[in-house]
């Protein structure tokens, strides 16, 4: 028949009549004719099922794409085969066929990319069953050439190469894993002479470029490489992980590929290098590097971030009369957690049997007992960690009659808040220094505290910025006020969206985060704006990050770090939000106001109820509840680096704090039955 002239001979196929046919145009040309359905069987079915008839079936791709270029071809979306074609033109069903020949079967042309992946497979095989130790490439490629010679001759012929395939089942697996490749494919693509067969020397240049064996070896003095740096250093680690051909490699953290990460403090380079830059305590952990495609060998760097130590005493100076007890107080912080002393004039403070002193928990106070004018003079607290050593001085004068202590400054006034205005309080005498009221109007404007004369203040939070500023939310006015902790009046008005609530501050970024809820309950559709430049004097006004998925009010929840960290050092770079009806995070660049990346928490059914980040380690601790029932799942412990899952423990309910060092987890659940508290220790 005309329509099958342009069949062209290529592999024999085996088909489900028991028949071989010269390759699949020529099935398919007989199964369209015959009205069968043929497809095509592995080579020993033919000697053993003769003509038993077998489904055939074949993907839709080929179809609809056939179907766009010829309108008669009408295929339901639920139609797996086809049997006959009758509107198409004889030239046009060997053009179907051709297709099918070229594009879905494929198996009769073998590809360059699916040729390189047969051959990297074929190293694999052949590096596990050939060989029991760490040889050279060199020597399993000579293996291998010795293994396929079968005559011996120095050089590989294809029929040489289709009886090694024939005799080795697994082989034969292995080389099916690619589509259209068998081990005859090397003199197609490698015979570089021309000659119809490959030498040894064509045979390694094959194999030249290929990495899965490398034969990839790791010193074992290096598998584990304990690096130490300053809070700030710019960090390169280099893998140990060798072999001939130099493999590329891999850099991973908590299983997550740090290449992908495209984050500007975290970068791979082409020579297989890892660049940490400036690092901060989140950076602190695991790294561990490996060939590509030999992943057992693995190389562990153990990296460790430590700061200055940084002492506080209070108070700084004193003075008492003798025969008093005297107590000056140390707050130190650093990483590690700093070894404290204290220092009289430069001298370490002998602790005698009499007790006149005593040093109270970890050294972070001192006690004087019974004081006389000898233990005038200046008590240093000193704190000493692999960072370095600092000190801070608190005075003590032993006189008759002492020094009257000085008033608290203005930094230290309590603001109250309240449904006739503001009131401003001395914190050591309780006293009333100041009141704004709820009548007072706002400068610049006609506007008054409360809104209007003759109502009462409704306050949602307030937050203290930089020392200067106090904003506070007025949900009902859809507005936030600024009150000035120096002139103590309301200074500024910003307009929000519709019920301004929560309000958060990011501190080294000077940012003022508010969550508005834009309904009197919480819903669940809440918005996301940022005050810029919170701390400084000037006119301020709202921006809203970018949207997520085009949507503004989609947001559930917003997390930010905590700004009450004692490791100051610290800067967070990132926040997280919860969206509407999704099981994860969105990843937050708190300078940017951009969104880096998502969370996907589905696996571990988890919506956080809440987040805490812990400045220490880079762990971040979520509490966990189901997303319909909101029924408790567990807590999640997540990477803050590379968002990874670390752990979860599905036992553990209830909402997680952290102490104000980063050391202690305290997780708090009230329950019918009672409440429950567990305190665990990060390392």
């Amino acid at each position: 028949m005309r329509m099958f002239k342009k069949c062209v001979p290529r592999r024999p196929v085996c088909a489900s009549d028991g028949t071989v046919y010269l390759s699949h145009c020529h099935m398919h040309s007989t199964a369209c004719s015959t009205k069968q359905r043929l497809t095509q069987m592995p080579s020993n079915f033919c000697t053993k099922l003769g003509n038993d008839e077998r489904n055939w079936t074949k993907k839709k791709s080929i179809l609809s794409s056939y179907k766009q270029k010829n309108n008669s071809l009408a295929t339901p979306e639920n139609v797996q085969s086809v049997l006959v074609l009758p509107s198409l033109k004889p030239g046009d069903l060997t053009n179907l066929l051709n297709e099918i020949e070229d594009h879905y079967y494929g198996r009769d042309e073998c590809s360059m990319q699916e040729y390189e992946v047969m051959k990297d497979n074929l190293l694999l095989y052949n590096h596990a069953k050939l060989m029991a130790d760490n040889q050279s490439k060199d020597f399993l490629l000579s293996m291998m050439f010795s293994h396929y010679d079968k005559n011996n001759d120095g050089h590989l012929e294809k029929q040489e190469l289709e009886q090694v395939s024939k005799e080795d089942q697994d082989l034969t697996n292995v080389i099916n894993l690619t589509s259209g490749c068998s081990l005859a494919s090397m003199i197609d693509f490698d015979d570089t002479d021309e000659d119809k067969k490959l030498n040894i020397n064509e045979f390694s240049l094959a194999f030249s470029k290929l990495y899965s064996v490398s034969v990839v070896t790791l010193d074992k003095a290096l598998e584990i490489n304990q690096i130490s740096a300053r809070l700030g250093d710019n960090v390169e680690l280099h893998c140990a992980v060798t072999g001939s051909p130099i493999p590329p490699v891999q850099w991973r953290r908590h299983g997550q590929d740090l290449a992908a990460l495209d984050q500007d403090d975290v970068r791979v380079y082409g020579d297989g290098s890892l660049y940490l830059t400036k690092v901060q305590l989140q950076h602190a952990g695991n790294y561990t590097c490996s060939a590509q495609r030999n992943p057992h060998v693995v190389q562990t760097h153990v990296l460790t971030v430590h700061t200055a130590p940084e002492v506080h005493v209070m108070p700084k100076i004193q003075s008492k009369r003798p025969g008093e007890d005297a107590q000056m107080f140390c707050h130190v912080s650093g990483e590690p957690f700093p070894q404290v002393q204290w220092l009289k004039n430069d001298e370490q403070l002998k602790i005698d049997e009499t007790k006149k002193f005593q040093i109270v928990g970890n050294g972070t106070s001192l006690k004087i007992r019974k004081i006389d004018f000898a233990d005038t003079g200046a008590y240093m607290c000193q704190a000493t960690n692999t960072g370095g050593l600092t000190r801070d001085i608190s005075s003590l004068v032993v006189q008759d009659q002492p020094t009257a202590q000085s008033p608290t400054n203005e930094e230290h006034r309590f603001f109250a808040f309240h449904e006739w205005g503001i009131s401003v309080y001395e914190p050591t005498t309780c006293r009333l220094h100041h009141h704004i009221l709820g009548t007072d109007i706002i400068p610049g404007t006609q506007d008054y505290v409360c809104g209007s004369q003759g109502i009462q203040c409704s306050w949602g939070r307030a937050v203290s910025i930089s020392n200067r500023y106090i904003y506070a939310s007025q949900p009902n006015l859809d507005r936030i006020l600024v009150v000035s902790t120096v002139q103590m009046a309301v200074v500024d008005v910003v307009g929000t969206d519709k019920v301004p609530v929560e309000l958060e501050k990011v501190l080294h970024l000077d940012q003022l985060w508010l969550l508005s809820w834009r309904n009197k309950s919480d819903t669940g559709i809440k918005t996301v704006q940022i005050i810029r430049d919170a701390g400084q004097k000037r006119k301020h006004h709202t921006v809203h990050p970018e949207p997520i998925d085009g949507q503004f009010d989609m947001v559930t929840g917003l997390f930010l770090p905590s700004p009450f960290q004692e490791i100051s050092h610290y800067t967070f770079k990132y926040g997280y939000v919860t969206h509407t009806n999704q099981r994860g995070l969105y990843k937050l660049d708190l300078e940017n106001l951009r969104y880096t990346r998502s969370v996907d928490l589905a696996p571990y059914n988890c919506v956080p109820e809440e987040i805490k980040f812990s400045a220490l380690y880079g762990f971040v601790f979520m509490e966990c509840r189901e997303p319909i029932t909101k029924k408790p799942t567990g807590q999640l412990i997540l990477d803050y680096l590379t968002d990874a899952v670390i752990s979860t423990v599905p036992t553990l309910f209830g909402k997680p704090y952290l102490s104000p060092d980063s050391r202690k987890l305290v997780t708090f659940d009230r329950a019918k039955a009672g409440a429950t508290l567990i305190v665990q220790e990060i390392t």
